[in-house]
């Protein structure tokens, strides 16, 4: 199968791009940053025109190119909408005129918004009050419509917060293990009691397989690890591995609040299941990022 990954150049597009390369298929890269090597199609979500162009001659897609970063789309709303919703419309209105047989979506368990009950299946209402979680549900909502009314077979992925080597220096996970290599104590925001279920970005990398092959459509899944991890646990554990101390602050404007998601829909429907323990994870981007450093 020929796979068009869009933002195959970042962190998580990477590993999917990996993933489906070691399953046999033959993927192309879209994205406005080059990859380190590969088929690569130079272009933006913003222009039909570059999608047009990417979409040719392609089987499915994977769609990751966003605005990801939650703190980002807080200070800059309007680019979040713009790539994260009108993007997203011109990607399955390209892959309609190209007849693309699939696209796979990758949305966020955040769309639900404030817990009407746990643990949170694919059910639940969606109720996002953030301008990440909305404008990644709007671009889950015109993905679907694609499907629904025009024909364009579809899957949409809610992904657990997603984490491994190579992601962003400004997630929670580098700014700890930086602080802790650099001898500082690791502060953290409100009492740390916030909680994720950090799902491996190579267990999300084999759900985007998993639906990519599987013949479901028109359909949204819970792609998440079932380890509930508090930054407090992190923090601890990240101190463990690198010894140092910790200290509390004033909570963060803009977090997401904890909330306990189930994947026994995608476990049934697809085969997807959680490879990588969190200990293993951690203790795995802790050692890159010492090698990184020294």
């Amino acid at each position: 199968m020929r796979v068009l990954v869009t933002g195959g150049s970042g962190f998580l597009g990477s590993y999917v791009v990996s993933a489906l390369r070691e399953a046999g298929h033959s993927v192309v890269i879209f994205d406005i940053q080059s990859p380190n090597s590969g088929d690569y199609i130079r272009g933006d979500l913003t222009s039909l025109d570059d999608l047009l162009i990417g979409t040719q001659g392609i089987d499915a897609v994977c769609h990751l190119a966003a605005v990801g970063d939650v703190y980002l789309a807080f200070d800059k709303p309007y680019l979040a909408a713009e790539l994260n919703v009108v993007g997203t419309a011109n990607l399955m209105e390209a892959c309609l005129r190209n007849q693309v047989a699939k696209v796979v979506y990758a949305s966020t368990w955040e769309v639900y918004g404030e817990p009407c009950y746990q643990p949170i299946d694919e059910a639940h209402p969606c109720n996002p009050d953030h301008p990440y979680n909305i404008t990644k549900l709007a671009g889950e909502r015109i993905a679907l419509s694609y499907d629904r009314l025009k024909g364009v077979p579809t899957l949409c992925l809610r992904l657990g917060t997603a984490y491994g080597t190579r992601m962003r220096p400004n997630s929670v996970f580098c700014i700890f293990i930086a602080r802790a290599l650099r001898g500082e104590p690791l502060v953290i925001k409100g009492s740390g009691e916030q909680s994720r279920q950090f799902t491996h970005a190579r267990d999300i990398s084999y759900a985007f397989r998993c639906a990519l092959e599987s013949a479901v459509s028109g359909e949204v899944f819970n792609i998440v690890s079932p380890e509930s991890i508090s930054i407090r646990q992190l923090a601890e554990m990240v101190a463990e591995r690198i010894p140092t101390s910790i200290t509390y602050e004033e909570a963060r404007e803009g977090d997401i609040a904890s909330a306990l998601v189930s994947s026994e829909k995608a476990r049934l429907a697809l085969g997807w299941e959680p490879a990588v323990g969190f200990s293993e994870g951690l203790s795995e981007l802790v050692e890159w990022h010492v090698g990184v450093h020294t």
